[in-house]
């Protein structure tokens, strides 16, 4: 393969895996609720969900990245740009699955805001968001790894 082709199929991967890593991060919210208090504890919350409105615009860059790259493959190899947008592998369906799950967590996040900020209500609702969260992550690892099996077979 071409080191042009390779280097456009790596672009989501690597960008992917920023992404994770900023995902664990994120997740460490959840220890940190139970140690911070005051002042510190609201500005490291502002912080939490200001990151979480960011990263769910990052993840649908990173799946937009990965239906360029494979429109570009198709290009480089001659083919009609559309021939790999379908998935034709578990990989690219958990994307498409994990992405349904990422707009569910990021919108418990923000019920939890609302009701909090509305003075009702809001165990349940951040309950379901860290639950959410936790599947998350097990989807997340288990997506890289379909991904990087993936990618040893088409490179």
């Amino acid at each position: 393969m071409d080191p042009v082709n390779t280097a456009v199929l790596l672009l989501h991967p690597i960008t992917a895996l920023v992404l994770i890593w900023l995902f664990v991060k994120q997740r460490r919210w959840r220890q940190q609720n139970l140690l911070l208090r005051s002042t510190e504890r609201a500005a490291a919350l502002d912080a939490h969900q200001a990151t979480g409105d960011k990263m769910m615009a990052a993840v649908i860059g990173v799946i937009a990245l990965a239906f360029g790259a494979h429109v570009a493959r198709a290009s480089l190899e001659g083919l009609e740009p559309t021939a790999y947008l379908v998935p034709g592998h578990f990989h690219g369906w958990a994307g498409l699955l994990g992405l349904l799950f990422m707009i569910t967590l990021w919108r418990a996040g923000r019920k939890t805001r609302d009701l909090k900020s509305q003075k009702k209500s809001f165990a349940h609702s951040k309950e379901f968001h860290g639950r959410i969260s936790d599947v998350m992550l097990l989807l997340v690892t288990i997506h890289a790894f379909l991904g990087f099996l993936y990618l040893l077979k088409i490179l």
